[in-house]
């Protein structure tokens, strides 16, 4: 088995999960033609950072999602591949998941879609229906049990330094997803 695909953190490649299973079935290799496709040749842009751009995708067999093209770890392969195992890890329904990734001379990371945005959004923007206070505590109550779960019930633990309204995207029912920022 390739060592990107194993959940273990560390390589050791005797987990109970992957390992003795075959692939994670629910995190996929794409190539860069089919992410270029999706993207529409790159042209979709999300959003710019530093660190790469974000396209929003439509891939064959109907999956929308986000790809985050990553240039942090250009010259760091082996930190690349271990922050994709770290992601894959990660399964919880307040949680941005992971749905691929894509190496070589390019790397990205593709993320699930939200459909409403980021939590800023709705809170900044003059021009958007106001959340409901049940809606807002359902979103704190959402963003807490994601950090719980980061905080203790991860292997090894995962702090989230940079809690903010931007980092917390809202899906169709504007349930809340914590987006897990990749270190540098």
């Amino acid at each position: 088995m390739d060592p990107l695909l194993c959940c273990c953190y560390n390589y050791t490649r005797n987990c109970n999960f992957c390992c003795k299973r075959g692939p994670l079935p629910f995190v996929r290799r794409f190539s860069y033609a089919e992410i270029e496709k999706a993207t529409g040749g790159f042209s979709s842009i999300i959003a710019t950072h530093s660190d790469g751009s974000v396209y929003k995708a439509q891939f064959r067999g109907g999956l929308v999602a986000v790809v985050k093209e990553v240039r942090i770890f250009n010259e760091a392969k082996d930190a690349f591949n271990k922050e994709v195992q770290l992601l894959m890890r990660l399964h919880h329904r307040h949680l941005v998941a992971l749905r691929g990734f894509s190496t070589g001379h390019e790397r990205f990371l593709v993320f699930e879609h939200t459909e409403n945005g980021s939590l800023k959004d709705h809170l900044s923007d003059p021009l958007k229906t106001p959340l409901t206070w049940r809606t807002r505590l359902q979103i704190a109550t959402g963003v807490a049990a994601a950090l719980e779960y980061l905080h203790f019930f991860c292997e090894p633990p995962i702090y989230h330094l940079s809690i903010s309204s931007s980092n917390v995207l809202l899906d169709e029912n504007f349930a809340p997803k914590v987006r897990v920022i990749i270190s540098k």
